[in-house]
C-alpha cells in the first residue's frame, strides 16, 4: 500500500465521508430515495390527513404495505394518513443524512420514525418545515432513549434494504414525524 492509499483510507476512517451520504454532498440531504415523499414536498401532500389515527406499533407492523416500492414511487394511498403512538424509546440516531432516526420498540416490535433534516435544502419549500425543527429542538432538547414519547407521523413505505435492521416487518415507517411529546 502506498502512502497516497494509506492517507485516503485514514481520511475514511476520521470521518471525513468517502461515501456519497452525509453533509459533505448535498444530494443525499434527507437522504434520495422517495425524498419528496418523505419532505411531503411531493404533489399529493395536499391530500394527507394530517389529524392522527391512534394506533400502535403492532397495528402499523400489521398494516397490508405493497412489496414492489421503489426508490420512484409516488406517494401511495396509504402514505395519505397520519398517525400517533406513544411507545418506547429504544434509540436515537442522526443519521448522515441529516435526518433523526427514532427506533421506537413495543415488546419485539420495532418502528422507525423519521424527523427530516429541517436545514436541508429540499426541506425549503416544505410546508411542514417548522414542525420539523419544533421536532428536532425537542430530540436535542431531552433525553429520550429509555423514555415512553408520544410521536406523530404520515405512514412512509421504505424500500426494503434487504438487510437484517430493526424495523417493522412490512417496512412502514412514520416519515415525516411532525409531533412529539413526552
Amino acid at each position: 500500500m502506498n502512502i497516497q492509499s494509506i492517507t485516503v483510507f485514514a481520511l475514511c476512517l476520521l470521518g471525513f465521508s468517502c461515501s456519497d451520504k452525509g453533509d459533505n454532498n448535498p444530494e443525499a440531504c434527507n437522504g434520495d430515495t422517495r425524498r419528496e415523499v418523505k419532505l411531503m414536498i411531493d404533489d399529493r401532500n395536499i391530500l394527507v390527513d394530517t389529524v392522527p389515527e391512534w394506533t400502535t406499533i403492532e397495528a402499523l407492523g400489521a398494516l397490508e404495505v405493497p412489496d414492489d416500492v421503489k426508490s420512484e414511487t409516488a406517494r401511495l394511498d396509504l402514505e395519505l394518513k397520519s398517525y400517533a403512538v406513544r411507545a418506547y424509546v429504544e434509540e436515537v440516531d442522526r443519521k448522515h443524512d441529516g435526518d433523526y432516526h427514532i427506533l421506537l420498540k413495543s415488546g419485539e416490535e420495532y418502528l422507525i420514525c423519521e424527523v427530516p433534516n429541517p436545514d436541508c435544502d429540499y426541506a425549503e419549500s416544505a410546508f411542514m418545515r417548522e414542525k420539523y425543527r419544533s421536532v428536532v429542538s425537542f430530540i436535542e432538547s431531552n433525553e429520550l432513549e429509555g423514555q415512553y414519547v408520544y410521536i406523530t407521523g404520515v405512514a412512509f413505505v421504505d424500500i426494503d434494504h434487504h438487510y437484517a435492521r430493526k424495523q417493522a416487518d412490512n417496512n412502514l415507517e412514520l416519515h415525516p414525524v411532525f409531533d412529539i411529546h413526552f
